[in-house]
């Protein structure tokens, strides 16, 4: 996916992501989506003491950054890989935070809410979930994603993102204290970082 190759190896968005996600010493994070090996291999060398967990996709990544947090002797990293991340094999309350990029817009508004709740599942009560997706553009450039994403995808799936409401999910399915940190402009499209607290 187009919008998934501005970000996946641009460390730059690395960066209001670690904001939002403030890693603490002895928390476990996850971080799913694509590119999450990565992102996951950046933050923990940035932050040694906490523990940081990704779920990827694609397999080629997935050997890459293996091999590679084994080369820097990265204690704090785990690369998993499995073909759904719809129910995924971890415990309930496993994470202090987790991280979701550009999981949402392929999804159709029941898949959205149930990924989320697996989410909400694996978070630890007064948990952080920071969701990142395709947003509202607000220039003409910044529609191409959207255009590439509803071919892709359908209709049903992208109406949330093209009318920038798709953070509601996150309230629906039982987060507190849901809003929106920033927008960014990635090339031809535009994405919103939210965050939300499990009560």
């Amino acid at each position: 996916m187009l919008v998934d190759a501005c970000l996946l190896d641009d460390l730059k968005w690395c960066t209001p992501l670690a904001e939002a996600l403030a890693p603490k010493p002895g928390e476990r994070i996850l971080d799913c989506g694509p590119g999450s090996s990565l992102r996951a291999l950046y933050l923990a060398e940035q932050f040694p003491e906490t523990q940081f967990v990704a779920v990827e996709i694609n397999r080629r990544r997935f050997a890459k950054y293996s091999k590679q947090a084994f080369l820097m002797s990265l204690s704090n990293y785990e690369v998993l890989t499995f073909e759904s991340i719809k129910k995924v094999p971890f415990d309930a309350g496993s994470f202090d935070k987790v991280a979701i990029v550009l999981n949402l817009h392929s999804l159709v508004p029941e898949d959205k809410a149930r990924n989320l709740l697996e989410i909400r599942r694996i978070t630890r009560r007064g948990g952080i979930v920071v969701a990142v997706d395709i947003c509202k553009p607000k220039v003409s450039h910044e529609d191409v994603v959207l255009k590439i994403t509803q071919m892709l995808y359908g209709s049903e799936a992208i109406r949330t993102h093209t009318t920038g409401t798709w953070p509601k999910f996150l309230s629906d399915v039982g987060f507190a204290g849901v809003r929106r940190l920033s927008e960014h402009s990635v090339w031809i499209g535009r994405i919103a970082l939210v965050r939300g607290r499990k009560q």
